[in-house]
């Protein structure tokens, strides 16, 4: 068990990539799915920008831990991105990628690597959620 988030591609970027396809599209994630031709279904690879998986659970934890120690308790990284180790289901939409990007500069440039490393990550994850105009989504 861990926590994993992914990005899926836009409507219009499958339509691009795959002419003549016509797609479902599941609007709290944005994740698109063959309709037809039928009986053809993509891999995650085909329908996702980018997938991270972020940690297990006791990495997340710690993380959540150690990111509580530089931005205080009740952070919105850790209000809507660590509260758990393996949440699903979840999407952070567009409305919160400002608050969100407020608090990675705060640690973008922590001297813990992996509190870095966290900060570049979601900070890329949110460029392209922006990008295919989609979510991100905890999977």
């Amino acid at each position: 068990m861990g926590l994993d988030i992914v990005v899926f591609k836009s409507l219009s970027a499958m339509e691009r990539e795959f002419p003549g396809y016509r797609f479902g599209r599941e609007p709290m994630t944005g994740e698109c799915w063959v309709i037809y031709p039928e009986g053809i279904n993509l891999d995650w690879d085909a329908v996702t920008v980018r997938s991270w998986r972020v940690g297990n659970i006791m990495h997340v934890a710690a993380l959540r831990d150690a990111i509580a120690d530089r931005l205080g308790e009740g952070s919105r990284l850790e209000r809507i991105v660590l509260y758990s180790g393996s949440h699903t289901g979840d999407a952070i939409e567009e409305p919160s990628f400002v608050e969100l990007e407020a608090e990675l500069k705060l640690i973008e440039s922590d001297p813990d690597p992996w509190v870095r490393e966290f900060a570049d990550g979601l900070a890329e994850l949110i460029g392209m959620a922006r990008r295919e105009k989609n979510p991100i989504v905890f999977v």
